[in-house]
């Protein structure tokens, strides 16, 4: 799945940013992740500072996530 979603993000990122290499794969293991089933996240990104900000918003997505102000419905390890 990782293979096929790095080929395709390339393809996306060559032909929506002329750079081929110029895109981000998230994959949030079992654990992780709010939606059940295997997938990843393409994120097309053009420079660093995109890089940053994404990091930022989902830093803080996952922040909201973890004190319960938003829905979060992933296995609860003990």
């Amino acid at each position: 799945m990782l293979t096929l979603g790095i080929s395709h993000a390339q393809k996306l990122a060559l032909e929506l940013l002329n750079d081929a290499e110029a895109f981000t794969i998230l994959y949030s293991g079992y654990s992780a992740r709010r939606e059940k089933g295997w997938h990843v996240h393409i994120v097309l990104l053009g420079n660093r500072w995109k890089k940053a900000w994404l990091y930022m918003i989902l830093s803080g997505k996952n922040l909201v996530q973890a004190i319960g102000l938003r829905k979060d419905d992933a296995p609860r390890l003990k």
